[in-house]
């Protein structure tokens, strides 16, 4: 009955005629589905049910002036609501992403014997510590180059969930106050992750990053990557002006009660903004070149990727365009990705996972996977169609195929994609 509810009455409550509330500016939303639940769906039913919230909230308060008010004590209820209220909202959100989005779409789409076991959640801050864990069973073929990819899957999510926000801003071109702490802590889930992490610590179990750097090493020995390396590839974070707009966002609100436009390159009738951050994958770090373009309400994202560990190279570029052209009210779009990378090492190796002593230091001399396979190299691509209908109650399908390889928030096999969405406009 709650799931329900929360689908069908924003149609109730924006479909009347309440009160415009100021601060709000309208944009598509959608609540999705798609294979195994991945984190492009779960990041859209977070937002759909996040924005949903927010209307309630708005719906409640839109006769009260506490949302225009420059009053002291209408600054200090809106301090409240963002800190009190939206503040654990976001982190349960983000960790929700996190954990069963991320841990639990890899664990999922691995299967063969892996599964999960169940999820726990500490009360978010500013009222408990926050935090999460995702407790699985792993299968007896399980590799390490597939607890690579679960280990870094909830890091892998968030930073899908931080991109998927900038579209809604973007969309409406303005930033929503409600959702700013949710995006910077899914913007830097991993360099907060990153700077945790202390490899001279002795109770480090069940801390993704140390999991991850574990299983990397032993999968690929020419050159062990470190901590500090991580470290200092993970400031490059901070080369992102969305995390200065959202925070001025936040601030504004506080003082004003209104969003806040956000600024952007103009180059003709477009506006432009790039930002740079790392990602990881099941063979090394890697770094992105993100460049958002947008066109009266159109976003455009594309990237560049590249990285290099262990006498590996690796690198690939990526498309989204959600509407490239339009009638009355349908849109096609398309989203394309191609990379070349290691070819992913999912057989078993000369040990078995559950027989390595990762306490042990990896041997150079005799690898768990011979020098040959770590180096094989392979190209591939992923392409989709995307076909929407947008009113203010509208649909969206995304239809396509993945190759084998690692593409963030997708399975590390070749697979359809399918994804169908509700879209509602709030």
């Amino acid at each position: 009955m709650k799931w329900y509810l929360i689908f069908f009455l924003p149609i109730f409550l924006f479909t009347q005629e309440t009160p415009k509330v100021q601060q709000f500016h309208d944009t598509p939303y959608q609540a999705q589905w798609d294979i195994n639940w991945s984190p492009y769906a779960g990041g859209e039913d977070i937002l759909f049910v996040h924005r949903s919230l927010e209307r309630m909230e708005g719906y409640l308060v839109a006769l009260s002036p506490v949302y225009s008010s420059q009053a002291p004590s209408a600054r200090f209820w809106r301090f409240s609501e963002l800190f009190f209220g939206w503040l654990p909202v976001n982190a349960i959100a983000m960790t929700a992403q996190h954990e069963v989005f991320g841990h639990g779409y890899r664990i999922r789409d691995i299967s063969n014997g892996t599964k999960v076991l169940g999820y726990s959640f500490k009360t978010p801050p500013p009222y408990g510590p926050g935090g999460a864990a995702t407790y699985y069973d792993l299968g007896n073929t399980i590799t390490t180059t597939q607890e690579s990819a679960i280990a870094i899957a909830g890091v892998e999510s968030t930073a899908i969930l931080a991109n998927l926000t900038k579209f809604k801003w973007l969309s409406s071109n303005y930033i929503d106050p409600r959702q700013v702490i949710l995006y910077l802590l899914s913007q830097h889930d991993l360099n907060l992750y990153i700077g945790t992490l202390n490899l001279d610590n002795e109770d480090l179990s069940g801390h993704d990053i140390f999991d991850y750097v574990k299983s990397l090493n032993y999968t690929y020995t020419n050159n062990f990557i470190s901590k500090a390396r991580l470290r200092s590839l993970s400031w490059i974070n901070l080369a992102d002006p969305f995390t200065y707009y959202s925070a001025y966002a936040w601030f504004n609100y506080i003082l004003t009660g209104k969003e806040t436009p956000i600024p952007m390159i103009p180059i003709y009738d477009w506006g432009y903004l790039p930002t740079f951050r790392l990602g990881l994958t099941p063979f090394g770090p890697e770094l992105f070149f993100e460049n958002y373009l947008l066109k009266g309400d159109s976003p455009i994202y594309f990237y560049l990727t590249g990285g290099a560990q262990s006498q590996n190279r690796y690198g690939g570029f990526g498309l989204w365009a959600p509407k490239i052209w339009s009638k009355n009210k349908w849109f096609l779009g398309c989203r394309f990705d191609a990379w070349r990378q290691p070819k992913l090492l999912l057989k078993p190796g000369k040990v078995p996972f559950d027989e390595i002593n990762f306490s042990e230091k990896p041997n150079k001399e005799d690898p768990n996977y011979p020098y040959n396979e770590q180096h094989e190299m392979q190209m591939g691509a992923a392409g989709s169609l995307i076909i929407a209908y947008q009113s203010k109650v509208g649909f969206e399908a995304e239809l396509g195929y993945k190759s084998a390889g690692f593409l963030p928030g997708y399975s590390l096999k070749a697979l359809p994609t399918i994804r169908l969405s509700y879209c509602l406009i709030f």
